[in-house]
């Protein structure tokens, strides 16, 4: 009786172990999908500006989120402040298993391009509101009150 209960047992478990895998297959498909989204969204290659490239192809790989790891971190990208979405994509996806991320690389390059741009921005604004022949304050002794927090 014992080797009929094996025996009838053994191909539910074997579904059983075979579902498993997939689940966790799903995870690391679901951070290859994010990785390579630009590619295979062919984000690229529809009529939009090239600085919504990313948010498409975000957009395209998160629709595609199957596992449940997968879901909770698309959900949770809009809430991570934008200097570190692509750190945590770059991580989740090792933590995956997959080692290369492109749509991590873009989006940190993207990032650091728009905070550049902000830079100079502001430094032009602050060239203009400063009058060229001001001369610059003097310089007085530090006190308590200057002291940070």
């Amino acid at each position: 009786m014992n080797m009929n209960i094996r025996v009838m047992l053994r191909p539910f478990l074997g579904g059983l172990i075979a579902a498993l895998a997939s689940a966790c297959g799903f995870y690391k498909w679901d951070m290859e999908n994010t990785c390579h989204a630009v590619e295979r969204s062919k984000a690229r290659e529809l009529p939009i500006k090239e600085e919504d490239v990313l948010t498409v192809a975000g957009w395209w790989a998160a629709e595609r989120a199957r596992s449940t790891e997968g879901k909770q971190l698309w959900k949770a990208i809009p809430s991570i402040n934008p200097g570190s979405r692509a750190e945590i994509i770059r991580d989740s996806a090792k933590e995956a298993g997959v080692m290369d991320c492109p749509f991590a690389d873009e989006l940190q390059a993207a990032i650091l391009a728009i905070d550049l741009e902000r830079q100079q921005r502001l430094q032009k604004k602050l060239q203009k509101s400063s009058p060229a022949d001001a001369s610059p304050a003097p310089e007085r002794e530090s006190t308590k009150a200057d002291a940070p927090l």
